[in-house]
């Protein structure tokens, strides 16, 4: 869960999610604790950098502010752990490793 301060006065936070049934990725926003919109519901990402090459132009439309370089990065490992599996773990090693440079 992704945290934003959105265009005053409007909380707004956005949850990763992964379909294990159609395998594919997507971005709920939720704004002061209401549903308000779901990046990748007519797209088809399989792959979780995939959401974001388009999420500020979705946020934007919804009077969000773009992510900074920090909260993608916070939204794209959110959608590797929500897909789980290998992949997570292979994402874990990868920051371990880096961790150690």
């Amino acid at each position: 869960m992704i945290d934003l301060e959105a265009i005053e006065p409007v909380h707004a936070e956005l949850r990763p999610v992964y379909d294990r049934v159609l395998r594919t990725f997507s971005v709920q926003l939720w704004k002061d604790g209401e549903p308000g919109g779901i990046h990748g519901l007519t797209d088809n990402f399989r792959y979780a950098d995939e959401p974001l090459e388009a999420i500020d132009a979705f946020l934007a439309e919804r009077g969000v502010r773009a992510l900074t370089g920090d909260e993608a990065v916070l939204l794209y490992a959110g959608l590797v752990h929500a897909k789980g599996g290998p992949d997570w773990e292979i994402f874990q090693m990868q920051l371990a490793a880096a961790e150690q440079l």
